[in-house]
């Protein structure tokens, strides 16, 4: 096992999650009728894509969700 196996793990179950994330959020999306899809995926879409990345910055560089709400 090389230096890095850890965090090349790590980073393939983050990766993971997100897949599983994003393929859970398009199994909801397929239950919503056809003409609210385009605004619920617009808005909400951009969103959680936004919060997952903000979520995996803060485990990648171990802090806590509560230090950025000292800065908003």
């Amino acid at each position: 096992m090389g230096p890095y196996t850890h965090l090349i793990e790590k980073e393939l179950e983050l990766h993971r999650q997100e897949l599983m994330r994003q393929a859970e959020t398009e199994r909801l999306l397929r239950q919503v009728p056809r003409n609210q899809r385009s605004m619920i995926r617009g808005a909400a879409g951009k969103l959680g894509i936004l919060l997952l990345k903000i979520g995996a910055r803060l485990k990648q560089f171990g802090q806590s969700p509560t230090l950025l709400e000292d800065h908003l």
